[in-house]
């Protein structure tokens, strides 16, 4: 990482829901821009109901913060350092089909459920299935049916 963004002030910030419970905590040195990115990326956006910010001197310590938080805290929707992708998948699951326009903010979540779950996500555009994620054993047995 740039040493100039290692100095850099960082916020470490905590977005709760309407019962208080912790959805997500992470770091950014611009909050306002990183608030931006989840609302167009994060399915769970939308049980953001508070926004708190703690600022650090630096990254360094931010990032500490960060971990010691995610660690102690449990944040529901964080993925590093809490194996959150489960918890994502069960509140919002991937269906059989995602629109190419979801597709960006869901790719994590659709690649999770072939990769683990196992299942097979039809892409859709137009309302028209054109590709689909697939295991890698369906894919396998698929090449091979195809060799044979």
């Amino acid at each position: 990482m740039p040493r100039d963004l290692d100095d850099r002030p960082t916020a470490l910030y905590r977005l709760r829901d309407d019962a208080s419970r912790l959805l997500y905590v992470g770091i950014t040195t611009d909050p306002e821009e990183r608030f931006r990115q989840h609302a167009s990326l994060s399915p769970w956006w939308s049980l953001v109901t508070d926004r708190s910010i703690e600022w650090h001197t630096t990254r360094p310590s931010a990032e500490e913060a960060e971990g010691i938080a995610i660690r102690d805290e449990a944040p529901l929707y964080n993925r590093a350092g809490s194996g959150g992708p489960d918890a994502v998948a069960a509140d919002f699951p991937v269906g059989e089909e995602v629109s190419i326009s979801q597709l960006r903010a869901r790719l994590a979540d659709v690649v999770h459920a072939s990769a683990v779950g196992g299942q097979i996500t039809f892409i859709t555009k137009n309302g028209r299935p054109f590709v689909a994620f697939v295991p890698v054993d369906v894919a396998e047995a698929h090449e091979a049916k195809q060799t044979a």
